[in-house]
């Protein structure tokens, strides 16, 4: 496709949120109908045009959704079976509206895809069990209120999608920046020549409701690029057309126009840049805005929408917070409109956690991306590595200079080039006893390759994807977990994909990794958002979990000859129906690994009602407590955490030290409408969990990806790494290391190092017994893995140990030898190194530092 045919694709592409927009504000056409209906998925709108030809030719729709379709109804030919069309997402429900049986729908863009839709005759519905992985993406689930898209991410993914490229181009990263950068260019270059003088007559034949679209086309482009100024223009513009020429859609565009100037009014005061206490909920007193001009015209857009429709509970939400940003917080709200400050109160006191990433040198401006805490060069320090989601960011690497400082050594660690990533990984692969990276892209994007990234031993990296066989296919992925499923001593890689099959590369101990996932059993197609590792029926092998967005997700159990079954309805953990981060970890202490699962609704409302304790219309976060008989129990009510948030990094430390792990998630959406706060729940002696956000300072209201929990002072207390961004340039935003205040509780730290097992020890287990002042004892377990599946925590463990206790006995399981290692006399508040087979333990040196430096402890 050259430039010039690239116009009209161009003005279908980027202007499909503004069409699903005026769809959405139209009457229903379904009404509460039900209807039979099949489905093609494809993963780009040409892709999509290319089904509906060949649907015209006469080709049967079950034919070609056997041959393309991506969606897992694909088998019976799309058949989704027999639906009630009102509870279908607003733009399914226009495509499908006056469609009568045998005639198709037009492209409608949902969350997996570009979708075409048929209605056929009830009779069908005989044949077709309604798959939930395929009822996910149309579903409005229930009536759950999605957050509309603002900043532009779909029109930028769009315009890449049909933007001319050459045939390898995502197997390159710099390739993938320069096409990303060509097609912004190009189509801002030609709405630029649409809104130019010199195509006046051009816009008067256009009617109101397409310069609506085109307005909107052009401001969300420029919002995803940061240039909110330009864009606010272009959204005043869709306002005013909205109010004249197409009143349907008016109070989305009032909403939309809010945001961008809410936003605006953000980069403008520096918050995204240096955020300090006023990018916190609840906001500290007088942490107003600097620039509060843009403020007012947020205020005034959410009020005015708020008179129209008092009851919308994500304007109120958005407009308390741009008082917070006004500093005429809770007092100048409208009492009819204002949320309470008891609605964001912690219940426990946790110390306040200080943001001391400035003067650490860890302040990296990034859009979304992960982050890993590890120590690369064997020194005994814990260095830093993020990612960024933007096609042209740079993985970034910050040496842990050793007095409380990083210095930034990403081009001498020769990984300049490595850009693009949403999510990084961390394992020895090779047993060189020096930590590799890998580098994951193209998660809710076009497929790419991932990167990995062998460790030199010397502070610098070598790309070796292609040579160890993962560099093709590409594929659309964020989430990636290292993992020993043969117990050989060699690290293997199971990667969950979107819309492709899942990966499972096995290690053949020489550098190189061979795709088993179709003859092990775990190459389902999915829209897959998190995996994790663990040992789950404490049978010496690991299993796998795959979170997906898509539908019910997956528990592999191993069956220990490189085999797996799907076992998570018999074993009780289906998930929440929209899966994103997950992991294992012993919540509870008692030597089975537990199940922890997001649920992901793009939805402001829902997290309002959270905290207003409001009924909700999404699925919860889910626990799933290990019963010891290869089932787990549904504890997430019991435990408190029934609530539903936005999360997408997240990950579980002890801020404590009290020996049971507390979990940090990190909250948002593409949109520049999700504000939320991060959430800081703090864990009960492993009976329930409490929201300590409030207490400890920790609600960043931007968007969170990568979480690490890490003793980055040496101080013995765990603190909270925390990349912050979201997924355009616009919205990048500055790092969080939120440093512990300490609670006076006992430690150890090992650092596990395998000589049969592999050598970063993933997959080992720890058993660590004390005994208090009182005599009594108790029991600690952990398993040696980077902890969350968006963030990575160091793999030595840390583990809190309570207060004045003396260690009994450390135990160590290690999977590969199937031997168990006994510690004695091992001392607390140390870190140690511990080596397979070896009776003794080191102590690893480490010295107490301010995190900033000695200016910093002044």
């Amino acid at each position: 496709m050259g430039v010039r045919a690239f116009i009209p694709a161009l003005f279908v592409a980027a202007l499909t949120s503004a069409m699903l927009l005026a769809q959405s504000a139209a009457p229903p056409g379904a009404g509460s109908a039900f209807a039979t209906l099949r489905i093609i998925v494809v993963g780009t709108s040409d892709e999509a045009t290319r089904v509906v030809e060949r649907l015209g030719r006469g080709e049967t729709f079950d034919a070609v959704a056997r041959a393309v379709s991506i969606d897992p109804s694909a088998r019976g030919g799309g058949l989704l079976g027999r639906l009630d069309v009102s509870t279908l997402r607003s733009e399914v429900q226009r495509a499908l509206s006056g469609l009568r049986v045998g005639q198709t729908s037009s492209v409608v863009q949902i969350a997996t895809g570009y979708a075409v839709l048929q209605v056929v005759s009830d009779l069908a519905a005989a044949s077709a069990a309604i798959n939930p992985a395929s009822l996910a993406p149309i579903s409005a689930v229930g009536s759950v209120k999605y957050v509309p898209d603002i900043g532009g991410l779909p029109e930028a993914e769009a315009v890449l999608r049909e933007f001319p490229k050459s045939e390898d181009w995502n197997m390159d990263p710099r390739s993938i920046c320069q096409a990303r950068q060509d097609s912004l260019s190009t189509s801002t270059q030609l709405f630029d020549e649409f809104f130019s003088p010199a195509a006046e007559n051009l816009r008067k034949s256009r009617a109101p409701f397409e310069l609506m679209q085109a307005h909107l086309g052009m401001a969300q482009l420029l919002a995803y690029q940061g240039s909110l100024g330009r864009a606010v223009e272009h959204y005043e513009q869709a306002y005013a057309l909205a109010k004249s020429g197409v009143p349907g859609a008016l109070p989305q565009v009032e909403e939309m126009l809010g945001v961008a100037y809410l936003h605006k009014a953000g980069m403008d005061s520096g918050v995204f840049r240096q955020p300090e206490d006023r990018c916190l909920l609840p906001p500290a007193p007088g942490r107003a805005y600097s620039q509060t001009a843009d403020v007012d015209k947020a205020i005034a857009s959410f009020t005015s929408y708020l008179e129209r429709k008092p009851d919308e509970l994500e304007v109120r939400w958005l407009l308390n917070l741009a008082y917070m940003a006004r500093g005429s917080y809770p007092d100048r709200v409208p009492a009819k409109y204002r949320i309470e400050t008891s609605a964001f109160a912690s219940s426990e006191d946790v110390g306040r956690f200080r943001d001391v990433a400035p003067q650490s040198g860890l302040g990296v401006f990034a859009a979304a991306g992960g982050v890993v805490v590890d120590d690369f060069t064997g020194t005994g320090r814990f260095d830093v590595v993020t990612s960024n989601f933007y096609s042209c960011g740079m993985t970034r690497y910050l040496s842990n200079n050793g007095n409380g400082t990083f210095s930034d050594k990403t081009v001498a660690a020769g990984l300049r080039e490595e850009t693009g990533g949403l999510n990084i990984v961390q394992a020895d692969f090779d047993n060189d006893r020096c930590t590799d990276l890998l580098v994951l892209r193209g998660g809710w994007e076009v497929a790419q390759r991932r990167s990995l990234m062998r460790n030199n031993c010397n502070g610098t990296f070598t790309d070796v994807t292609a040579q160890a066989g993962l560099a093709v296919p590409a594929t659309s992925s964020q989430t990636a977990v290292w993992a020993d499923v043969n117990n050989d001593g060699f690290l293997d890689l199971f990667v969950g994909n979107e819309n492709q099959p899942a990966q499972l590369f096995l290690n053949d101990g020489k550098g190189h990794f061979r795709n088993i996932a179709k003859s092990a059993g775990v190459d389902r197609q999915s829209f897959a958002k998190g995996v994790a590792a663990g040992d789950y029926d404490n049978d010496g092998y690991v299993d796998f979990y795959v979170s997906n967005y898509d539908g019910s997700n997956f528990l592999y159990r191993n069956r220990h000859d490189n085999t797996f079954e799907e076992r998570a309805q018999q074993a009780g953990t289906p998930g929440p129906g929209r899966g994103f981060a997950t992991w294992f970890f012993d919540y509870d202490n008692d030597g089975w690994l537990d199940l922890f699962v997001t649920s992901y609704f793009m939805s402001v409302d829902d997290t309002a009602r959270t905290y207003l304790q409001l009924p909700h219309n999404a699925s919860t976060l889910k626990l799933y407590r290990n019963q010891g008989n290869g089932t787990f129990a549904d504890v997430t009510t019991r435990v408190g955490l029934d609530k539903v948030f936005m999360p997408m990094g997240a990950n579980f430390g002890d801020i404590d030290n009290d020996g049971f792990l507390d979990i940090y998630l990190g909250m948002g959406t593409p949109s520049y409408a999700s504000i939320a706060p991060h959430v800081l729940l703090r864990n009960r002696q492993g009976t329930s969990f409490v929201d300590v956000t409030a207490s400890s300072g920790t609600g960043e209201i931007h968007k969170g990806h990568g979480i690490a929990f890490v003793d980055l002072d040496n101080d013995g207390d765990e603190d909270i790494v925390a990349e912050i961004g979201g997924a355009t340039p616009g919205d990048s935003h500055a790092m969080r290391v939120f440093e512990n205040p300490g609670h006076g509780n006992d430690w150890v730290s090992l650092k596990l190092t395998g000589v049969t097992s592999n050598r970063s020890a993933i997959g080992a287990r720890i058993r660590v017994s004390v005994e208090t002042e009182d005599g009594s004892r108790r029991t600690i377990y952990r398993q040696v893995s980077s902890g969350g599946s968006f963030g990575a925590s160091p793999l030595e463990q840390h583990i809190g140990l309570g207060r004045n206790v003396r260690i009994t006995d450390v135990e160590v399981w290690w999977p590969a030898s199937n031997t168990r290692q006994h510690l004695s006399g091992v001392p607390k508040n140390q870190a140690l190194s511990v080596v397979e087979g070896q009776a003794s333990f080191t102590p690893i040196p480490r010295t107490a530092v301010a995190l900033g430096g000695p200016r910093a402890a002044q």
